[in-house]
């Protein structure tokens, strides 16, 4: 017998449902969400990227945001979007936002050798 793993929160692309996004709300929240992030993350993430990351994470779990939508509206949307979006960037932006740049890196190397 064997056991297969599924996880939940993470659903396979194949099942992605993109007519979710045909709904206005949905757009609305997602570029919100978008432009909270790219303010936030600025360094990490750029609008683009968060709106993209947005869009996916709707159409893979769209059965579940309609019924966000019918159960809480778009404030409920809104809320659930971002916290998905935060658990995908912001590993990546604690870990960046540690980083020196290459500059401020050649320029505490050269003050070390002199």
């Amino acid at each position: 017998m064997t056991m297969q793993l599924l996880d939940i929160n993470e659903p396979q692309l194949a099942e992605a449902d993109w007519s979710v996004l045909g709904d206005s709300r949905v757009e609305s929240v997602v570029q919100v969400v978008a432009r909270a992030f790219a303010r936030d993350y600025g360094l990490t993430l750029e609008y683009e990227d968060a709106y993209q990351e947005g869009v996916i994470i709707a159409a893979e779990r769209a059965s579940y945001v309609r019924q966000l939508l019918a159960e809480g509206g778009a404030g409920l949307l809104h809320r659930w979007l971002s916290q998905r979006l935060r658990d995908r960037w912001l590993t990546e932006a604690k870990r960046r936002s540690t980083l020196a740049s290459f500059e401020a890196a050649q320029h505490a190397a050269e003050r070390n050798h002199q």
